[in-house]
């Protein structure tokens, strides 16, 4: 096989690495070369499962596959056999896509390659436990987080705020707002079903955050009785 003809698989090897749902998000945290060197090896099983189904097809069907052979516009040998790597990974890539679940594969992907503050977001997303999020103007904002972070992309975080305020000059939480109180009224006056029909979501951008930790307001009512 002309080594030319290897651009076909090593090129459909990425494709799966940078499209399937379950392996796209890892890439993030892999250098490039390890991306190629994956990307290759990939390829590899590609090309060996075409020359499989080559084979076959020559057994079962000589006829068809000479037609097939006869209509490529290129005569090299084995073009046929590597083009068809390129189309079987996107084929089997896009319709595995459609059987899984996008937010399955992003946990999946955060429990084996995620960093401790998107697995921080992970358990808020996935538990309903409160973060709070103190930002570098001193404010800070608990809540829940309403999307999963894609490894390595998180750029901004959606959360629903349950509470908010500012840090005094000992670092103490000085409550300002109280959102749960309007969240119940809202849903007591059947004005919406649920906190989701409010809008009241809030972005904060990931380098403006100076840290993040679970909040619990039982125990922090302990830790500060006289604010309880």
């Amino acid at each position: 096989m002309p080594f030319n003809l290897l651009l076909f698989p090593l090129i459909g090897g990425y494709y799966i690495l940078i499209r399937f749902e379950y392996l796209r998000y890892r890439q993030y945290r892999l250098e490039n070369q390890r991306v190629l060197l994956n990307s290759a090896m990939l390829g590899i099983f590609l090309l060996g499962a075409c020359l499989i189904i080559r084979t076959f097809l020559l057994t079962v069907a000589p006829e068809a596959v000479s037609m097939i052979s006869n209509a490529l516009p290129l005569k090299t040998p084995f073009f046929g056999t590597a083009s068809m790597s390129l189309v079987v990974a996107i084929l089997a890539t896009e319709i595995a896509n459609k059987f899984i679940s996008r937010e399955k594969a992003i946990q999946h992907a955060l429990t084996a390659v995620g960093n401790e503050f998107e697995l921080l977001l992970s358990t808020s997303f996935s538990n309903a436990h409160l973060l709070q999020f103190t930002l570098n103007n001193n404010k800070f904002y608990i809540g829940w987080v309403k999307e999963l972070p894609k490894p390595f992309t998180t750029n901004y975080i959606r959360i629903t705020p349950a509470f908010s305020g500012y840090r005094d000059d000992k670092k103490e939480l000085v409550f300002t707002t109280q959102y749960l109180s309007v969240y119940a009224t809202y849903i007591e006056e059947g004005s919406v079903a649920n906190i989701g029909d409010l809008k009241t979501d809030l972005v904060i951008k990931v380098d403006t955050i100076t840290s993040v930790s679970f909040f619990d307001i039982n125990m922090y009512s302990r830790f500060n009785p006289a604010e309880a």
